[in-house]
Order: structure tokens, then sequence, then C-alpha cells
């Protein structure tokens, strides 16, 4: 045992040292993945300033009765840790709807609640002033969960006194709209009742097939409304031509939604007029399709009623 305590004790220096060291290179390496991984946790939000940019470009407007942006200040707006996919849902809703949107309240903490996961403070919550549009457009667009609240996906929409609380649990752009399924994109190429119904919107030969007067047509349409003028159909040219039709509308918008209807099975008229039978076959496949029954083709019917076989 003597002979040996000199190994021992080398090896026990050598194995704590060793140890000492593993522990300073450990701690050195998740220093700096801390510092490599705070961009990417910052990434799921905006600062203020990219907040409010994104949201002046797509006609949005915020206000708050103190006329001040501090987080911890009641009475304030702030965007001080908004997070992207609550901007990103109120400009899509902005884009869907069509209504004047005012942000009353976003990621500031007092007077909300503080506790949970969904809040305010977190940059989850916004508060979206009332006016008649929105009023009538989340009810007709998401299902009713509760006396004053609405759901669509993974957003959560709360009427108030004097404003929606809108909550946006999802963590993508997809989910923070009341759609349920994404627009079907049309390029050059492209062909199928999609088309034919994209060109009876816009008013020109419906062949059903996507060529160079189509292409044409779309970048027109794209230039009116300031669009990317790339003349391929995607979500953002097709939220602003497929219309919000209900009984009572008429016209070749309204023919191309009885030729989708006709397409699903309902046996109506494509003669351009929305009257009973057009909401009643509209209320059959929104209920087919698990939607809410209202017979009104907003955003949500006009999808499905483009992707659904």
């Amino acid at each position: 045992m003597t002979a040996t305590s000199p190994f021992c004790a080398r090896w026990t220096r050598l194995a704590v040292g060793a140890a000492a060291a593993a522990t300073v290179v450990l701690s050195t390496a998740a220093g700096a993945t801390d510092a490599i991984a705070a961009p990417a946790a910052a990434s799921v939000y905006y600062t203020p300033a990219q907040a409010k940019a994104k949201l002046r470009e797509a006609g949005i407007t915020w206000r708050s009765s103190g006329n001040c942006e501090n987080k911890n200040k009641n009475g304030c707006t702030s965007f001080q840790g908004i997070r992207k996919t609550t901007i990103d849902g109120v400009i899509a809703l902005k884009r869907t709807s069509r209504c004047t949107i005012v942000i009353t309240g976003a990621a500031e903490i007092p007077p909300h609640k503080t506790t949970g996961t969904y809040t305010h403070g977190k940059g989850y919550k916004v508060d979206v002033a009332l006016n008649p549009c929105i009023n009538r457009y989340i009810p007709q667009h998401a299902r009713k969960i509760g006396s004053a609240t609405w759901a669509a996906g993974s957003v959560e929409y709360l009427r108030e006194s004097n404003h929606w609380d809108i909550k946006y649990k999802g963590s993508g752009a997809g989910s923070t709209t009341p759609t349920n399924r994404a627009w079907p994109t049309l390029r050059a190429g492209s062909r199928g009742p999609a088309v034919t119904t994209a060109q009876q919107l816009l008013r020109i030969n419906a062949d059903g097939r996507y060529g160079p007067a189509t292409g044409r047509a779309v970048k027109t349409f794209q230039r009116k409304h300031r669009l990317a003028t790339d003349g391929v159909l995607g979500p953002v040219t097709w939220q602003h031509l497929a219309p919000t039709l209900r009984s009572g509308a008429h016209g070749g918008s309204v023919k191309a939604l009885q030729a989708q209807l006709r397409r699903h099975g309902a046996r109506i008229a494509a003669d351009g007029r929305y009257g009973k039978a057009t909401t009643a076959a509209v209320r059959v496949f929104q209920r087919k399709h698990r939607l809410a029954a209202d017979g009104i083709t907003g955003p949500t019917t006009w999808q499905r009623l483009l992707t659904a076989n």
C-alpha cells in the first residue's frame, strides 16, 4: 500500500484537476451557448421599432390613453417584448377582414392579468378597438366558445366593453388568423377549378388554365391593390380577390361561388344571386367541413371551397 500511495496521490490530483478543467470548459461552453442562443430566443420577438414599422406598413394604428409606451405603466401601449406571431396575427386579421384595426393595448403589464402563460406582458395578446366591421367579422369567422368568447385555431377573441382582447397562442403565422386551411398558390401552368374561380373573380375568360392572359390580369389586380406585382396568385392576393359574400349579394363573384358549390354537390343555379338556395348550400358545405354554419362566405369558407376535393 505504501508503495502505491504516491501513484494514488498523483492519480487523485490528476482526476481532481481534470474534473476542475472539465467544469471550467463546460461552464465556458454553457456561457458560449447562452451567448449564441440569446439572439435565437430574441428572434421570437419584434423590437418596438420593428413592430411599429410592420403595423404602419399594414395600415394598422395604435393609441394609448396616457400617450405613452412604458411597459410598466398603466395607460400606456407598449410593444416592448411583443411576439412576432402576435404582430403577424394582427396584420393577417387586418388583411382578411379588411377592417380598420386600432390597437389600444399590447405588451404592457398593468392593468392586465400577469399570471399564466399567454398574457399581455409576455407578448401574446393585443387589445383592438371595437368597430362595426371587426365586431361582425370575428363572430362570423370563429366559433363561439363562451358568452363573449370566440376561437379560431389557436387564436382566442374576448369581446370586452370597449375592445377585443385577442390572444395569439400559435407558433406560426398560419395559426394567427381565423382560417384553417391555406389558400392555393396559382401561377403560370396551373389549371383546375381554383383557376376557373380566380378567372371568374377577375372577370376574364374562365377556361381553367393559368396562361399569359390570366397572369396579366393578376398583375393588373395586384398593382391596383398595391401588392407585389409578380403575377402569382398566392395567399395575400387571394385575400383581396375573394370577397365576403352574404344573402343579398349578386354579380360575378356570386356566380364564382355558386360554381364552386355546384362542384361540391350543391344543386343550385349559377344565377349570380345570393338568395335562400345559395345561403342554404353554403350552410350545408360549412357543416360538412366543420365550419361555423352561418351561411356567409368569408375567407375560411372560400379557402375550404378552393382546396377541398
